[in-house]
């Protein structure tokens, strides 16, 4: 090599060597190198930076044998006189085989078959060593950064919800152990984030379903625990509440039992509906509340109150259904009876009410209509005739002083969409 050229190498490979060693410093620095060397890792991390900690350890011993070397050279560099002897020297240095490494130090793969110690190898050869190294282990601090980037806020999150649900027990008064199960898998999803990160990650992507899965148990948990808290501090009231919504469903099927009885009294078909009273089951299930009181199950009975809401709700609602069915019957009794009367007046002012049949049919109808009980179905198919009668004798089809039926019901066809 000519002065120039090897002033020039000199310069580049000094250049190196502190490239590499700020490199090194960096990493010794860096948080996610930190963490994993204070970690007590297992599984597959732990491999991985078992390989990655040889990489280093063999980047800093190639590092120092590099800088040996370097500034050998630089140390020749500056006490040589111009001798082609000091420039051959340096030319060896800088291009041949001048960078010694201890025996162990060269991986298994690069080794020959007659390798028995210390090697030697051009400082590019060793530049390229360290940047291998480098390589693996930055990409296994890496892999790993990445993880718990992404699994240690939502390990934060998980144990934040632990221990609130954890003072929402104490303030329930549930057993310690109440959660054990919960807490063991808590535990044990945390140690494997904590010790074993890479285990979570599969093609490069972070795989956080485990943790997911366990916030919505934990979720789940918490918010039966504020229910249950908030049943405990407002449980006079919830009760006085559903106290007031059963008396309501009573005063709903006294007035159905008494338009039953009158239904009863009045129409024979369709037959009335019965009117059960849930009232009583329903009393029997707010005792059961209070008996789960007098123990603080209070979670127990967040669960029972909504339980009993949804009772009281389709007691209500079926009161309410049966109430209307049974009037129903009632006003279609008193609807035909207004239809009959508003045709009988009207075929008095056309002058057709002595007709036979038309006199006829009227007795017919009325005795249908005004016995007690009476029968709608054969009511209706009466006053049907009376009305086809009467449109006969008059020439007009259309129907007077009648009231709407039931919906899509033909005229004398319909029950008032009222059913039995």
């Amino acid at each position: 090599m000519s002065w120039e050229g090897i002033d020039h190498a000199l310069n580049r490979v000094r250049g190196e060597a502190d490239r590499i060693a700020l490199d090194l410093v960096d990493l010794d620095g860096h948080v996610g190198h930190r963490m994993l060397r204070g970690a007590d890792l297992v599984g597959r991390t732990r491999k991985r930076w078992e390989r990655a900690s040889e990489h280093l350890h063999r980047m800093r011993t190639v590092h120092d044998a590099f800088r040996r070397a370097v500034d050998g050279a630089h140390e020749l560099r500056a006490s040589a006189d111009g001798r082609s002897a000091d420039q051959a020297a340096l030319t060896f240095l800088l291009n041949g085989d001048s960078v010694t490494l201890p025996a162990g130090e060269t991986p298994p793969h690069e080794r020959g078959p007659l390798h028995t110690g210390d090697e030697s190898v051009t400082l590019a050869d060793a530049v390229a060593r360290m940047s291998a190294s480098y390589d693996e282990a930055t990409e296994v601090i890496s892999a790993v950064e990445t993880a718990w980037d992404a699994l240690h806020p939502r390990l934060g999150e998980l144990d934040a919800m632990w221990r609130e649900i954890g003072t929402l027990s104490d303030m329930v008064e549930l057993d310690e152990n109440e959660h054990e199960s919960l807490r063991a898998d808590l535990d044990a999803v945390g140690a494997t984030v904590r010790s074993d990160p890479l285990s979570l990650v599969e093609d490069g992507r972070v795989d956080t379903s485990s943790l997911e899965r366990l916030r919505l148990r934990l979720e789940r948990v918490r918010g039966e625990l504020r229910d249950a808290l908030r049943m405990r501090d407002s449980y006079t009231e919830n009760v006085e509440r559903l106290d007031s919504a059963i008396d309501d469903v009573g005063e709903v099927l006294d007035r159905a039992r008494g338009l039953r009885a009158q239904v009863v009294a009045k129409i024979s078909s369709p037959h009335a509906i019965d009117v059960p009273d849930p009232v009583p089951a329903l009393r029997a299930r707010i005792g059961e509340m209070d008996a789960l009181r007098a123990r603080s199950r209070w979670r127990d009975l967040g669960a029972r109150l909504g339980e009993v809401q949804s009772a009281v709700h389709e007691a209500a609602d079926d009161a309410r259904e049966r109430e209307a069915n049974l009037t129903g019957l009632l006003e279609r009794r008193a609807e035909l009876r207004g239809r009959l009367d508003a045709y009988r007046a009207r075929a008095v002012r056309l002058g057709h009410a002595e007709d036979g049949r038309l006199s006829e049919l009227h007795r017919r109808a009325h005795r249908e209509l005004w016995t007690a009980p009476c029968d709608l179905h054969a009511a209706t198919v009466a006053l049907s005739a009376y009305q086809r009668t009467l449109q006969e004798l008059t020439g007009t089809d259309a129907p007077v002083g009648r009231t709407t039926p039931g919906a899509g019901a033909s005229d004398g066809e319909s029950d008032g969409g009222v059913s039995g």
